[in-house]
């Protein structure tokens, strides 16, 4: 669901990117009041983990592809707060080294995926599981995790429809596009869905205190050995998974391109064009590999190095937001 920047007006996408400039930092203090040292490590490997699922696309019903977006599951395990800062580096780093998600659609694109999902969806999954403090029980654990990534997913996608309309760039009335985009990432929010319960699954198996939640289950593996194991699967996703990524257009590129919902891209404002060419010069991977006959490594090398860029930006994110935090702050590991 990364927006082009020929899909969207110059006015349009400045309000956004001040828009998501002034809510992400609205969130990082928000962030320093409860934010816990014992997180970074988490908040690290989660990033790196998110961004390499983002390049697995799965096929859907629609004969479209979707991809985890990863905001709701972020803000179950880090925090609300949190999760949106993680999502930018994410999308910062997708669109400066690969040129996924347009230069100028970058605020857009963080608005929808990484505050408007997060937040929603997070929304959702506390209203189905509860007051905080009481034990609860995994099943409506996961499905309270269910049902706020595939909410999640829903409500960020119906941003885009109204971006695209308020930039003069739809070519269909709203009425038309609107159910369009939102049904198809409801599908897709779906296996979102089905995602954000397998890896919370694990959690509860081997480190259930590492929810933030309390449930039923049984320690098996240490802080580390967690953060480790999702290291691991992040690389194995990256490097090795993304090999047999779906080459369907994703949803909204269905709808843009099979559709024609979107006007097309030569009609798009010369600044907006602009951007185009000068992050084609600044991205080193453009579509995370060296060229279209470029050997297939170059995909598997380039989800390592996008995991490790975003697991590094994470970091030093987490630094800063720790970094201001009084000494007293410090809750309990348990607090978001």
């Amino acid at each position: 669901m990364h927006m082009a920047d020929q899909v969207l007006s110059p006015a349009v996408a400045y309000s956004f990117i001040g828009v998501s400039v002034a809510a992400l930092a609205a969130g990082a203090a928000l962030a320093r009041r409860t934010f816990h040292e014992s997180k970074v490590p988490l908040m690290g490997v989660m990033g790196a983990f998110v961004f390499a699922a983002q390049m697995v696309n799965f096929p859907v019903l629609t004969g479209t592809s979707g991809h985890l977006g990863g905001g709701v599951l972020l803000a179950i395990l880090l925090g609300p707060h949190v999760a949106p800062l993680v999502m930018a580096a994410i999308l910062t780093v997708q669109c400066l080294v690969f040129a996924d998600g347009g230069l100028l659609a970058l605020g857009c694109n963080i608005f929808n995926m990484g505050i408007v999902a997060p937040y929603v969806g997070y929304g959702v999954y506390r209203a189905i599981l509860g007051r905080p403090g009481e034990t609860k029980s995994v099943g409506r654990l996961y499905l309270a995790s269910f049902a706020g990534a595939l909410v999640g997913v829903a409500v960020s996608s119906a941003a885009v429809p109204v971006q695209i309309a308020l930039s003069g760039r739809s070519a269909v009335p709203f009425s038309t596009f609107f159910p369009v985009m939102v049904g198809v990432h409801l599908l897709i929010g779906v296996v979102e869905g089905l995602i954000t319960f397998a890896v919370l699954a694990y959690l509860v198996q081997v480190r259930p205190d590492a929810l933030a939640v309390q449930v039923p289950g049984k320690e098996r593996l240490s802080r580390r050995a967690v953060v480790g194991s999702i290291a691991v699967f992040a690389l194995l996703v990256g490097g090795l998974l993304s090999l047999v990524a779906s080459g369907l257009p994703d949803g909204l590129d269905w709808i843009r391109e099979k559709k024609e919902y979107v006007l097309p891209a030569e009609t798009a404002d010369p600044t907006m064009a602009r951007a185009s060419e000068a992050q084609a010069k600044i991205a080193p991977l453009p579509d995370y590999s060296v060229g279209e006959n470029a050997p297939g490594y170059w995909t598997s090398l380039s989800g390592i190095l996008g995991s490790a860029a975003t697991l590094a930006l994470v970091y030093v994110l987490a630094l800063l937001v720790r970094r201001r935090m009084p000494a007293h702050a410090h809750p309990h590991p348990h607090q978001h």
